[in-house]
């Protein structure tokens, strides 16, 4: 049996992968984890790689969703003698956008920049989205996380009502996050940049991503494609960031399908 890891996202917990646990669970070892606290850029990579130690586990397959697919390259970066596949759910190798200011703010000198040789990285969401949410989260966090969910559903998904049914079943239900943690996810997510890892992943990758995902765009899934050899890009029209649980089924199935030939 493979053995396969759930990363969860931001503002969100292991219980998250519950209904992906119930139907994957008789063919697969399925092991989640509530990520801790972070301290520095590598504390989710660090807990994940501790699961998998504690765990014995020679061989496994990641499965990161959001914020998750992040540690899940850094993790397979790390792990490359242990991670046999790699599923990224809405992912995104940088979480933020590019823009001509950003990039000079970290270069050293005006001439190391040539924007019409190196474009801008445009798979990831403004930096002043992330801000504003940031700024209201100390005023009123609960608001701000059910803000927060609210973009994780695409136009059609919001006419269908399913925004409210999904948020209140599953997004407002496990661990709360409580203010300091979610500050300091909000920070992993705008200094993540593991765009520089993807050289070193050579295991075969499924890319799982709603066309309509207004948190994480297509266009990063797009990106980390066309890095990877081994890369497999499924899309789903009409569906926003949470294609687990929209596409429950046509989701597990692909997910079935490239796992059985891994």
């Amino acid at each position: 049996m493979k053995n396969i890891v759930l990363i969860h996202g931001w503002a969100c917990d292991e219980s998250i992968w519950q209904e992906t646990k119930n139907y994957l669970e008789q063919k697969y070892r399925l092991y989640t984890i509530n990520l801790p606290s972070m301290k520095n850029m590598h504390s989710y990579r660090d807990a994940v790689i501790e699961l998998i130690e504690q765990k014995g586990l020679t061989r496994v397959v990641l499965v990161g969703w959001s914020m998750g697919s992040l540690v899940a390259i850094q993790v397979a970066s790390y792990l490359l003698h242990k991670v046999q596949g790699l599923v990224l759910v809405s992912g995104t190798s940088k979480f933020l956008a590019e823009t001509q200011t950003s990039v000079l703010s970290s270069r050293t000198s005006l001439k190391d920049t040539d924007f019409e040789n190196n474009e801008l990285y445009q798979g990831g969401i403004p930096s002043v989205l992330v801000t504003k949410i940031k700024k209201r989260l100390s005023k009123n966090p609960e608001r701000t996380f059910n803000d927060f969910y609210k973009l994780m559903f695409s136009s059609k998904e919001q006419a269908r009502e399913l925004d409210d049914k999904i948020i209140d079943n599953y997004l407002c239900h496990g661990r709360i996050w409580d203010l300091l943690e979610a500050q300091s996810g909000l920070d992993f997510l705008m200094e993540a940049d593991v765009r520089a890892y993807l050289p070193n992943i050579t295991c075969p990758t499924l890319l799982l991503h709603g066309e309509e995902d207004n948190l994480c765009p297509l266009e990063g899934a797009n990106f980390i494609e066309r890095q990877l050899p081994y890369a497999q890009l499924v899309s789903y029209p009409g569906v926003g960031h949470i294609p687990f649980l929209i596409e429950f089924r046509n989701f597990h199935q692909v997910l079935e399908e490239w796992l059985s030939v891994l």
